[in-house]
């Protein structure tokens, strides 16, 4: 009987301790919403502001979905002759299929044309990042490190 008075008497603790626990975790600092706030030049919605860099990554997503759009139908290709050579070869041996497959001029060339799509879509995702990139390290004009950098302010 003593244990469980004992457990009993740790519960207000731990109950106060969540309680305090969940209180601190609170996102909201109370204040209310303004409308119209000024954006610190330093905040992604501040770059996200810059209509060159937006139509930028507009340019670059358009692009890469054009990319992935031709590479989808190669892939398509593709799948039409494994199933076509699966029905001649009948069967399901992959090593034979593979085999076969290698021995055709054709699936060679779509095989490529889909690597050199793959690459492509790479490289455009890579620019995407690397402009990203850069735009979130170059400084916002205005900003402290931009005066920094054109030696209006010292370090």
């Amino acid at each position: 009987m003593a244990a469980v008075l004992r457990k009993r008497q740790h519960l207000p603790i731990l109950a106060a301790l969540v309680l305090v626990a969940l209180a601190g975790c609170s996102r909201d600092d109370g204040a209310p919403a303004q409308d119209g706030a000024a954006v610190p030049p330093s905040s992604p919605e501040s770059y996200m502001k810059d209509g060159a860099f937006r139509s930028k990554l507009s340019e670059q997503t358009a692009k890469r979905g054009e990319l992935m759009s031709a590479r989808n139908a190669i892939v398509a290709q593709m799948t039409e002759m494994i199933e076509a050579k699966k029905r001649e070869l009948k069967t399901d041996d992959e090593a034979k299929l593979k085999a076969a497959l290698e021995k055709d001029p054709a699936w060679n060339e779509l095989y490529k044309r889909c690597q050199d799509a793959n690459a492509a879509i790479g490289e455009n995702r890579r620019d995407t990042l690397a402009a990203v990139r850069e735009r979130l390290t170059r400084p916002a004009a205005g900003s402290r490190q931009s005066n920094v950098k054109q030696g209006n302010l010292k370090r």
